[in-house]
């Protein structure tokens, strides 16, 4: 019957047979799947495996015959030209292969500012490589990602107005633009958020040409990796290269660094290193036309003078300075750089304090701050910072012209020459009208020190006024650390010293220095002079020389002596020594520049009140010439009659 049926409606045969073979498919289909699915689990995921590995080498395997390399080679160029901005000009035959991932690697490229072959070059790259995805590139999309630039030189200009030869056009451009900060990092639209991967630069050189000045520098021999996952993430570079002489490396990451780029403050951490220093910074930057950094900073260097002439910023006296090391820190803002809890160790110099460095139009930068130092020894500190604050030498006033300087400075404890000085507080001062060192104030020898040393204009090439005050020191202790022979006094006493000194400070106008000199002192004593055994001497001696008469002491109350500087030699014009039964009173000359003496020394008896001459007992005149510290004596009036030893 079935048969007879199917006779008589043949149409209907072939649908019926069709429908009946798709149902007896999709039974065995799934009978199968059932099958496969009641297998183990590892059997079922080797399968899995096996399947995804054929199809994927299939695919690479075909890819060649389905994409076409001009329009990989064409959308390459395009995206080179659309990152830069500028016309690009691929020189060789790019090179695709599809193992072990998809890469395109162009040849000679070159980048211009238009497409005339005449305009300024901006780059060129001996050969660019970039992975792309394969399903992109076969629907006519292909996404580059993963740059290999090996021996790229890269030319850039800053011009007159302060913006780059490669910031006005191009993708990246437009990113920067669009960039907004957003909770520490940085917010991009996705229309602009494109991806890229890591850079990886080989060989590279790098031009900068500062149009305003003409200044320009090099780095060559550039070898750095960059990681940049795409526009709006972080990124990360490390990097090695040569700068001038010297190899530098540098780790450098930002998490905005599109606002970087955009002259914005961001975010950025950064380490440089090299033979000569180390260098770190970690906080808020700015790379705008005045620059920003807020944030911790450190810098060290064993050699100062070799990294001061690598960079180009060398100032008179830094070839003194060797070890510098320094961590602050640091703020900028309206034209003022501050270093914050500075620290600092300088050829074993310690100190911490504040620094500001400001730079006002139409003056020289200005350092002014207050710093606290452990140990000085100021006599070189001295040699090298005396002459160039004070002398009038080109050296001298290029650093003058160039840093004003006004700090103020505390050290602990200072040394100077034999002597020790203790809780100094110093005040530096340097204009383009004066040079000016105070001694505030110093613990010294029991008493205190002040002084001043400062530039004056007078005469031609103008001079050094030199100010210094004694008060109430020890002058015994003094005369010991000096080393000084002779009959000297011992006491407690005071001096102040006025004297200028004509430029240049050559050996001559040191000797040639005018002033003044006053001195006073309390109770004590000289040793090796014996008025008794003196005039016992001058009794029966034409002459006799000083030492004859050292067999004592002379005990004072007071001694006030004033001279004048000139010429190498001091002119006394008054001075009393207030013995115990005598005064003396001294007059003349004395040349110190070689230890001479041409002085008239009264001597005149007291009454027992100290305030009246004896009676009956005249005074008595001795010159006093020769070289200390052992001069001749001549009495020029006897004493009346032999006298006992005091």
């Amino acid at each position: 019957m079935l048969l007879t049926a199917v006779k008589h409606k043949g149409g209907h045969l072939r649908s019926h047979g069709i429908s009946y073979i798709r149902v007896a498919m999709l039974g065995t289909s799934i009978g199968t799947l059932r099958t496969f699915l009641r297998r183990p689990l590892g059997r079922r995921l080797i399968v899995v495996v096996a399947i995804i590995i054929a199809i994927v080498v299939l695919f690479r395997i075909v890819a060649p015959f389905l994409i076409s390399s001009s329009l990989v080679r064409d959308r390459m160029e395009r995206a080179v030209e659309a990152w830069t901005g500028h016309d690009v000009t691929i020189g060789g035959t790019p090179d695709i292969r599809f193992w072990p991932e998809p890469r395109i690697t162009l040849p000679d490229v070159t980048i211009r500012e238009t497409d005339d072959a005449n305009s300024r070059l901006l780059g060129s790259v001996r050969r660019v490589s970039a992975s792309f995805d394969l399903l992109e590139t076969l629907i006519g999309r292909p996404v580059f990602k993963n740059f290999h630039l090996s021996d790229p030189h890269v030319f850039v200009q800053r011009m007159p107005d302060g913006h780059l030869n490669w910031s006005d056009s191009g993708l990246l451009s437009q990113a920067v633009q669009k960039a907004r900060p957003s909770g520490g990092q940085q917010a991009l639209d996705t229309r602009l958020d494109v991806p890229i991967g890591a850079i990886r630069v080989r060989g590279g050189t790098l031009d900068v040409l500062n149009q305003a000045d003409g200044r320009s520098f090099k780095v060559t021999g550039i070898d750095g990796d960059i990681a940049w996952h795409s526009l709006a993430d972080p990124i990360h570079m490390t990097a090695s290269a040569r700068f001038g002489t010297q190899p530098i490396t540098l780790d450098f990451s930002s998490p905005e660094p599109l606002l970087l780029l955009a002259g914005r403050d961001g975010r950025a951490s950064a380490a440089m290193q090299s033979s000569l220093f180390e260098a770190k910074f970690d906080g808020l930057a700015n790379l705008a036309t005045h620059g920003f950094l807020s944030g911790d900073a450190s810098l060290s260097t064993g050699d100062f003078p070799r990294l001061a002439k690598w960079t180009g910023a060398q100032f008179p006296g830094m070839s003194e300075l060797k070890a510098i090391s320094l961590q602050a820190r640091v703020l900028t803002s309206d034209g003022a750089l501050r270093f914050e809890n500075l620290s600092f160790d300088i050829d074993g110099v310690e100190g911490t304090g504040i620094v500001d460095l400001v730079t006002p139009a139409g003056r020289p930068p200005r350092l002014t701050g207050t710093l606290a130092l452990q140990n000085v020894n100021f006599l070189p500190v001295i040699q090298t910072a005396a002459p160039l604050l004070m002398e009038d030498t080109a050296e001298a006033k290029a650093l003058r012209n160039r840093l004003e300087l006004d700090l103020r400075l505390s050290v602990k404890k200072a040394t100077l020459g034999p002597f020790e000085i203790d809780e100094v507080a110093l005040g530096l001062m340097n204009t383009q009208d004066q040079s000016r060192l105070d001694i505030l104030d110093g613990d010294f020898a029991g008493g205190r020190l002040t002084g001043r040393f400062a530039s004056i204009k007078e005469g031609a090439n103008g001079g050094l006024a030199v100010r210094m005050a004694l008060h109430s020191v020890d002058f015994a202790s003094i005369i010991q650390q000096l080393s000084l022979q002779g009959p000297l006094p011992a006491a407690r006493g005071s001096a102040e010293l006025d004297v200028d000194i004509a430029r240049p400070l050559t050996a001559e106008a040191w000797r040639n220095a005018k002033g003044s000199i006053h001195f006073t002192a309390g109770a004590g004593t000289i040793s090796g002079l014996n008025l008794g055994t003196m005039r016992q001497l001058a009794a029966k001696s034409a002459y006799f020389s000083l030492s004859q008469a050292s067999d004592g002491t002379l005990g004072f109350s007071g001694i006030d002596l004033n001279a004048a500087l000139a010429n190498g030699s001091a002119d006394i014009r008054s001075s009393t020594i207030t013995g115990t039964n005598d005064t003396i009173a001294l007059a003349g000359v004395v040349p110190y520049l070689n230890n001479s003496l041409a002085l008239s020394a009264t001597v005149q008896p007291m009454a027992a009140d100290g305030t009246t001459p004896a009676s009956g007992r005249p005074p008595e005149t001795y010159f006093i010439g020769g070289s200390w510290p052992n001069p001749v004596i001549w009495p020029i009036s006897r004493p009346a009659q032999p006298a006992g030893q005091d």
